[in-house]
């Protein structure tokens, strides 16, 4: 019986003569990989039962094909989920197998993560695991503030443990990043189907508020225009000038992950790194924000590589820095919805 067989009848994968990994663990990992960050909140992942970890699974019923036709931002939202179940397995004292598109036969299957022996958890581990819940993508105006040398160097070797490179654009290549950023957002704001997809996943409200479980509330949107926002809704008034974008990047760090090819490996890879970044920032009191309109746009994604002179492909586009007010939480889905039936 093949492996994707077994987990169809309910029985869990794994090797029979290796660990075994107690329910309530395997859904502390679950409950980990819920709170992954990903494109419009769209949680755009199933989980499945190992016998001795989890895997997860592209659920492409939860795309957003007019603004990810080829489901790249889906594939590296799958990657941070992964990373997050990994990071809480660790953090409960396993050594982690983590492998990433696992089976040809089914390329669905995002990742597997296996643990593979007890050992004691490190300090590093489990402060890791702590900022799971406490990670959240901030839609508010930041600080004044540059983030110091030393929290920029542990956020590249978070990027590099995962085999992706972080490049920090400078104030020269902000400037040329600002107008790539307006130019993808003109786009995007003068597409009528574009603009609906983003609004399918706004939610604005209303007496059902508490019951929303996916997409962004529109309590978690900034009060002011792109780039703050990070996303353009219904809420703009259109293409800001690149000055403004100008001074709002001037505000944080800008910073580019990037991987040295373009597949659904290096998608994953480049999920994985960018959560690791994110938990690592986290643990700084460092806030984040993507700006990813110039990466959506494929004529632009070379632009960003040449403004930057990187490495690879560009694969992640944010910015990081110091809050100057709190932003909510976005909600999920009940785990128990995301188990694979």
């Amino acid at each position: 019986m093949t492996a994707a067989a077994e987990s169809r009848l309910g029985v869990p994968e794994g090797d029979p003569a290796g660990p075994v990994l107690p329910q309530e663990e395997l859904l502390v990992a679950a409950e980990a990989a819920r709170w992954a960050p990903s494109i419009h909140n769209s949680q755009p992942w199933l989980l499945r039962r190992l016998r001795d970890g989890l895997g997860i699974v592209e659920d492409t019923a939860r795309a957003v094909p007019v603004i990810d036709p080829h489901g790249r931002d889906r594939i590296i939202s799958c990657g941070t989920a992964v990373l997050n179940a990994a990071v809480a397995l660790r953090g409960l004292g396993y050594t982690v197998d983590t492998a990433t598109l696992p089976d040809p036969a089914e390329p669905a299957l995002v990742a597997t993560v296996r643990v593979t022996a007890r050992v004691p958890a490190s300090a590093a581990d489990t402060d890791l695991a702590r900022m799971v819940p406490l990670r959240h993508t901030h839609r508010r105006v930041y600080r004044s503030h540059a983030v110091a040398e030393e929290d920029l160097l542990d956020l590249r070797q978070a990027v590099a443990v995962e085999g992706a490179r972080l490049s920090v654009a400078d104030a020269a290549a902000r400037r040329r990043l600002a107008h790539l950023l307006r130019r993808a957002v003109r786009a995007q704001a003068a597409d009528p189907e574009l603009r609906s997809e983003v609004e399918r996943w706004v939610r604005r409200g209303g007496s059902n508020a508490g019951e929303v479980v996916d997409g962004i509330p529109s309590s978690a949107l900034g009060t002011s225009p792109f780039p703050v926002d990070s996303l353009v809704h219904g809420g703009h008034r259109g293409a800001p000038e690149a000055g403004e974008v100008e001074e709002e990047l001037a505000r944080s760090t800008v910073l580019v992950i990037s991987t040295r090819g373009d597949t659904r490996h290096d998608w994953v890879v480049a999920g994985l790194a960018l959560e690791r970044l994110l938990l690592v920032a986290t643990a700084k009191g460092l806030v984040a924000t993507f700006a990813e309109q110039a990466l959506q746009d494929t004529s632009l994604r070379p632009e960003v590589a040449d403004v930057l002179g990187i490495w690879g492909l560009p694969q992640v586009l944010l910015r990081v820095g110091r809050p100057l007010v709190d932003a909510p939480l976005t909600p999920r889905r009940p785990l128990a919805e995301l188990f694979e039936v």
